[in-house]
């Protein structure tokens, strides 16, 4: 449970903090409540999405995990852009290139989460 709410605050600051300064991403609001809710709401969008592409793959018998394999760097950012589909009055992207690589920095601050926490768990 810890683990999930340190993720959450993490991405709470990547929204407040980083993604105001990448050119193209217009994110309004403070750490506290919009950064909060937009953590919490990354997260469970990646969960919903995360069993779309699940079902996408049993769908098609395992062709879809051609295309999950070899873009697998676009999820990030089509959740960031189904967010700011949304709830554009505090997140908007410029072009898809901006969400990109928003997404990528995402994408790369769970992995470091993900295998901290894995390293972590190991050594107990």
């Amino acid at each position: 449970m810890i683990k999930i709410a340190f993720r959450i605050a993490l991405t709470a600051l990547i929204f407040t903090f980083i993604f105001p300064m990448i050119s193209g991403v217009h994110f309004t609001g403070e750490f506290w409540p919009q950064g909060i809710a937009y953590g919490l709401l990354m997260a469970a969008v990646a969960y919903l999405f995360t069993y779309v592409v699940g079902l996408f793959i049993v769908a098609t018998l395992g062709i879809g995990a051609i295309f999950v394999l070899f873009g697998f760097w676009l999820i990030p950012a089509i959740e960031l852009q189904i967010l700011a589909h949304f709830f554009p009055q505090n997140l908007a992207f410029d072009s898809w290139g901006s969400a990109i690589l928003a997404g990528l920095l995402l994408m790369v601050v769970n992995i470091f989460t993900t295998i901290r926490s894995t390293q972590s768990t190991n050594q107990r």
